[in-house]
C-alpha cells in the first residue's frame, strides 16, 4: 500500500489536505481531511506540521480499518487530536531561572 499526498485547498473554515491510497488489491481511494482555521490561529498547530500529522492519522486509521468499519473520505481533526500532536512535538519550555 502506498500513501500519496495530494496536497492541500485553503477553504473558508480551513484546509483541507488530499491523500490518495494505492493498494494493489483494491481500487485506489482518496480521503480529505479538514483543519480549521482556529487551530492554527490558536497556534496549536504549525502550518509546516499539518501535512505530516494528516498523514500519521490516515495511516493509523488504515491500520485499523475493517471491512466492516471502512475509513470516511472526508475526516476533520478533531482538538484532542491537535492538543497531542502539539505536546508530542512541540513541548512547552520551562525556564531554568
Amino acid at each position: 500500500m502506498q500513501i500519496q499526498y495530494l496536497g492541500f485547498q485553503l477553504k473558508a473554515h480551513g484546509r483541507d489536505y488530499t491523500y490518495r491510497v494505492i493498494n494493489k488489491q483494491t481500487e485506489d481511494r482518496e480521503f480529505v481531511f479538514s483543519i480549521s482555521n482556529r487551530a492554527f490561529a490558536d497556534t496549536r498547530l504549525p502550518f509546516q506540521d499539518a501535512a505530516a500529522l494528516c498523514y500519521q492519522k490516515l495511516q493509523n486509521a488504515l491500520d485499523l480499518e475493517t471491512a466492516e468499519h471502512p475509513l470516511p473520505h472526508r475526516s476533520t481533526l478533531s482538538d484532542q487530536e491537535l492538543d497531542a500532536h502539539r505536546e508530542a512535538h512541540r513541548p512547552v519550555r520551562k525556564r531554568s531561572w
